[in-house]
């Protein structure tokens, strides 16, 4: 048994290399599985399995194409439209702390600017940061069983950032259901070995892996808090602590579309103006919430 975790329902729909890559796609206005296929260079197989998994979860509707070349399209539902701000929020994490030679930008409508976004509490209109944060249980606290299904591992076959706007690092980290999982226990103060394995149900060489991984993307340092035996506690870095709006954003899209009966499995509270969070995407430029209808892709980042 493990908590529950809004975070973990979310990973267990969207937590794979493939699903993200064609998440990314229908974002930007694909809808086609032919088109989808040739973009991504995914195994036909592949895409329908993926394509069909999104449609369960209602992130997708599958209609009959009037495009004779094309038996379907595939179009973002109203739940797949609200992951536009945690995709906003993620490639705006990876320009800041990744990088990579080709990004495209988007502009406002109408509008010279490329949106830069931030998320910020509702009420005092503050940027969110995970220090100013504070949690408590929410009405829907409990513990569950955790899911046994096996999620293959990325492979040779998986989507290579080279034909995506996408870094290897960000599919790494959010194509991975137990890496942002082990990432957001930091958040919580939860450093140590044990307590993460207590919290996570993870079998020992998952756990160890996965921190090794986020040790070697710099999103924890390790500091020895015990030498005999020799014990090490997994401390957040900068670049580890600023995922925290884009992880908001992804317990919002989860707690709105699957809820947890009785309610959110946890509360948070902003410090500053002593609310309860509701964080926003906005411009950080215009000072207005970000909307898909709002903004235009452009061929190349500004």
């Amino acid at each position: 048994m493990i908590r529950a975790s809004s975070v973990n329902t979310a990973l267990e729909i969207i937590g794979d290399r493939w699903t993200l890559a064609i998440l990314h796609q229908a974002l930007l206005g694909i809808h086609g599985f032919e088109i989808f296929q040739r973009e991504l260079k995914i195994p036909r197989s592949t895409l329908s399995s993926r394509l069909s998994h999104l449609v369960k979860f209602n992130i997708l509707s599958r209609t009959s194409s009037p495009d004779p070349d094309q038996r379907y399209d595939y179009r973002l539902t109203a739940t797949g439209i609200d992951l536009f701000d945690t995709a906003l929020l993620a490639l705006a994490w990876q320009k800041r702390w990744v990088g990579i030679p080709y990004q495209a930008a988007l502009i406002h409508r109408n509008s010279d600017h490329v949106i830069d976004p931030v998320m910020i509490c509702e009420h005092c209109q503050d940027p969110v940061k995970a220090h100013d944060v504070s949690f408590h249980p929410g009405p829907g606290a409990s513990r569950v069983e955790r899911s046994r299904k096996r999620r293959r591992r990325s492979s040779s076959a998986a989507p290579q950032s080279d034909i995506l706007p996408i870094s290897e690092e960000l599919l790494d980290l959010l194509g991975d259901r137990w890496t942002p999982q082990v990432v957001a226990l930091g958040f919580f103060g939860i450093r140590r070995f044990d307590d993460m394995q207590e919290t996570l149900g993870l079998a020992s060489n998952i756990l160890t892996d996965r921190l090794k991984r986020a040790v070697k993307m710099k999103l924890f340092t390790q500091h020895v808090y015990q030498t005999r035996p020799a014990r090490k506690e997994y401390r957040l870095t900068e670049k580890g602590l600023d995922l925290y709006p884009m992880l908001v954003a992804l317990t919002q899209w989860v707690d709105r579309w699957w809820p947890t009966p009785g309610g959110p499995p946890l509360l948070l509270k902003h410090t500053p103006c002593g609310n309860q969070l509701r964080g926003i995407v906005i411009c950080e430029t215009c000072q207005v919430p970000v909307k898909p209808g709002d903004s235009r892709l452009t061929d190349s980042a500004a």
